[in-house]
């Protein structure tokens, strides 16, 4: 296994960590949480809400590899690795900043919409 793909697996596995901890607090605290949603749904929507619904989505690297697989299988195979020559890579693999998924993706739902 490749150092990349070693780093790939640990940031997967604090994610699922995270994300197992998340359900176990959710878990553990139901009544509460249900008081808390049903607080929320009688309130109207304030601008703190509408911020927080406007924030980008963390891609993982399985979901960026299969929207420029697709891309790639479309026609713009040349235009995704232009994409990943941009962001100074070869390849998909060489990106470690899980921020620049987000980039890569914006700038591939471009592609073929223009």
């Amino acid at each position: 296994m490749k150092k990349k793909d070693i780093t790939v697996l640990i940031d997967g596995f604090r994610r699922l960590s995270a994300d197992a901890a998340e359900i176990a607090e959710l878990l553990s605290g139901t009544e509460t949480s249900s008081k808390k949603t049903a607080e929320v749904q009688t309130e109207p929507e304030t601008p703190a809400s509408a911020a927080e619904e406007t924030q980008v989505k963390v891609y993982t690297f399985e979901e960026v590899r299969g929207i420029l697989s697709d891309k790639a299988r479309s026609g713009f195979r040349a235009e995704v690795k232009a994409l990943l020559t941009s962001h100074g890579v070869k390849q998909l693999s060489d990106i470690t900043d899980p921020a620049v998924f987000a980039e890569l993706v914006a700038e591939a739902e471009v592609l073929g919409n223009g």
